[in-house]
């Protein structure tokens, strides 16, 4: 089960910290974090360090939109995923579909025009899943970066991914030092549909595995006996209907983290 996704630079003392980190994946970033100049020594340290790690099997590489070709050539051999960014049509991205389709993908949305084309991409057989970056977006369109004021782009995501099948991931809270605001951007990533958050700081990651994790097990467990006991379409439950599309997401949930 993928909840938080963490940003890490290409770089030996970022990467090295992995190991102690409990995050359910990790996005090591080839793009914004490298300057241009070092981007083509960032590949080789990268590659070197997955050739010395090649038990881990929750990486994903961020690629850069200038350089996706020879960056995914170049890790094509080893066991990760890919971060495309400014997705915004995956004909952009097709010259290359066949090792796409031997790695797991997540299309990251930053930009309007990956916005307009949300279902076209979520439909692509190659995505995976499905990411927001708003930071991007939102300088974009010259606009302020507020829950309240994203909330029409990030539902039109959330649709078109979960109609699709795709995970659909939140963009990284940049409220470092505001514990407050931080974790009201997280339930509001929760109640809106999100299925996990990416993150840019190691300190939210706890937080955010908890807050995705939706409910007690043992407590979904008890419900779905109590409605298949009950025979009936329709339950109440301590107080609560229950229907079978909600037993469906829990039996979802259950196996997620099972």
């Amino acid at each position: 089960m993928l909840r938080s996704l963490l940003f890490v630079p290409a770089k030996e003392k970022m990467m090295s910290k992995i190991p102690a980190l409990p995050a359910d994946g990790f996005i090591i970033d080839l793009e914004d974090s490298i300057n241009e100049e070092e981007k083509a020594d960032a590949l080789k340290l990268l590659c070197s360090y997955l050739s010395e790690h090649q038990e881990w099997s929750n990486i994903y590489v961020r690629l850069n939109k200038t350089r996706f070709e020879e960056e995914a050539i170049a890790l094509n051999g080893f066991n990760v995923g890919f971060m495309l960014p400014k997705f915004e049509n995956p004909k952009d991205y097709s010259c290359i579909e066949e090792i796409w389709k031997q790695h797991k993908l997540i299309a990251l949305v930053e930009t309007p025009m990956g916005v307009i084309n949300i279902q076209q991409i979520a439909h692509c057989q190659w995505v995976d899943a499905i990411a927001f970056g708003a930071e991007d977006y939102t300088a974009s369109v010259n606009m302020l970066n507020d829950d309240a004021l994203l909330l029409p782009v990030k539902s039109s995501l959330i649709v078109s991914a979960k109609a699709y099948g795709k995970k659909i991931f939140d963009t990284p809270s940049f409220k470092i030092n505001d514990q407050e605001a931080f974790e009201r951007e997280v339930s509001n990533s929760v109640s809106i549909g999100f299925d996990g958050k990416l993150l840019i700081n190691p300190k939210q990651i706890e937080y955010v595995n908890k807050c995705f994790a939706d409910a007690d097990l043992d407590r979904l467990a008890y419900i779905i006996a109590e409605y298949e006991k009950s025979g009936e379409a329709v339950v109440v439950i301590d107080g609560k209907v229950y229907e079978k599309m909600h037993i469906n997401r829990f039996k979802r949930i259950i196996k997620e983290n099972s």
